[in-house]
Formats: structure tokens, C-alpha cells, sequence
């Protein structure tokens, strides 16, 4: 924690080896640039040549076993944080984790979609199997230019017979936001 309390980010870009040497450079009045701070000393292997690569390991990376526990947390609604939280504890502390958060919310973001699309291809399997038990299910799926349901409308026989009787028809619309 920092001395307002708040708790400090993580570097979350780079691979961390407590190297300490930096270079600090800081803005002149002229607007140019000056070495404010400089420390040599490295607590590693330098490279050989300027065209030797040092490959860090991947901080994007999620393995499948993790990804099935994610899957798994976010089918009961668990928040992002708390995702990273209980993987945390698999890795003994948050700062283990071998992927940073950003790759957790892509990786959520693409398990919502998956969802979403199992979601609309169950619901027209169920509609398909209501129609071929009931003559008179009708249902209307209306697309927008991305291929999103803008509109889903059903109606079976039983609703057709009461608005015959009594005229009235019950709408929902889920598309208003609650406030």
C-alpha cells in the first residue's frame, strides 16, 4: 500500500527480475529532455550482441485447465476481480498469476460472446421444438446490421384462442433501461 492507503498497481507490462538499473529522464524548461537519475548495475546477463532476442515469457497466455475454471466462475457470475482473486490463490498470491488482468477480461469478454450466441441457438432449438408440438406457435426473429437479435416475438395457440376472446395482447419490452 502507498501512504494514501491505496493499494500500489503492478508493473503489469514487463517481466520483473528486481533489476534496479534505470535511467530517469525528465522534461528541461526548454522543453527538452535530461538524465534526472541513471544506475548501472545490473543483476543479470547482459546480451552478447545488439542482435541477440531475450525471450520474457508471455503474460497473455491462459492455460486450459485455468480457462475451464474461469468459464466455470463466470457461468455463476462471479466479477473479474474476484476471478483473479481465486485464481490467485491457485498461484499462491494474485502477483503469481502468469497472465495479467487485461488478458482476463479478453478472455471473459470471449466467453460472454460464446454465451450469448449459445444462448440465441438454444432459444431457436426450443422455438423449433414448441412448433413441431404446437401447429400454431408462431415466432419472428428480427436482425440488426451486425446479425444481433434487435427483436424476438413468439405467440402459441393458447394466446392466439384468449386474444380471439378477449382482445388484449401482453408485451415486454426488455430493451428499456431500469433506473
Amino acid at each position: 500500500m502507498d501512504k494514501k492507503g491505496k493499494h500500489e498497481q503492478q508493473n503489469s507490462r514487463s517481466c520483473c527480475c528486481e533489476c534496479h538499473a534505470m535511467v530517469r529522464l525528465l522534461r528541461a524548461v526548454d522543453n527538452g529532455w535530461y538524465i534526472a537519475e541513471h544506475w548501472s548495475s545490473h543483476n543479470h546477463s547482459m546480451s552478447l550482441t545488439c542482435r541477440e532476442k531475450v525471450h520474457w515469457p508471455s503474460l497473455k497466455h491462459i492455460d486450459v485447465y485455468t480457462k475451464d475454471l474461469v468459464k466455470q466462475l463466470r457461468a455463476n457470475n462471479v466479477n473479474l476481480n474476484k476471478v483473479y482473486s481465486i485464481v490467485g490463490s491457485f498461484f499462491g498470491s494474485s502477483h503469481s498469476v502468469s497472465f495479467t488482468k487485461r488478458s482476463l477480461r479478453n478472455l471473459c469478454g470471449r466467453i460472454s460472446q460464446d454465451q450469448a450466441d449459445d444462448d440465441v441457438n438454444k432459444t431457436l432449438v426450443v422455438f423449433k421444438e414448441i412448433q413441431q408440438n404446437d401447429p400454431e406457435f408462431t415466432y419472428m426473429v428480427q436482425g440488426d446490421e451486425e446479425s444481433r437479435i434487435k427483436k424476438l416475438m413468439w405467440t402459441n395457440g393458447n394466446n392466439k384462442l384468449q386474444y380471439k376472446f378477449f382482445g388484449d395482447v401482453i408485451t415486454f419490452d426488455v430493451s428499456d433501461q431500469l433506473v
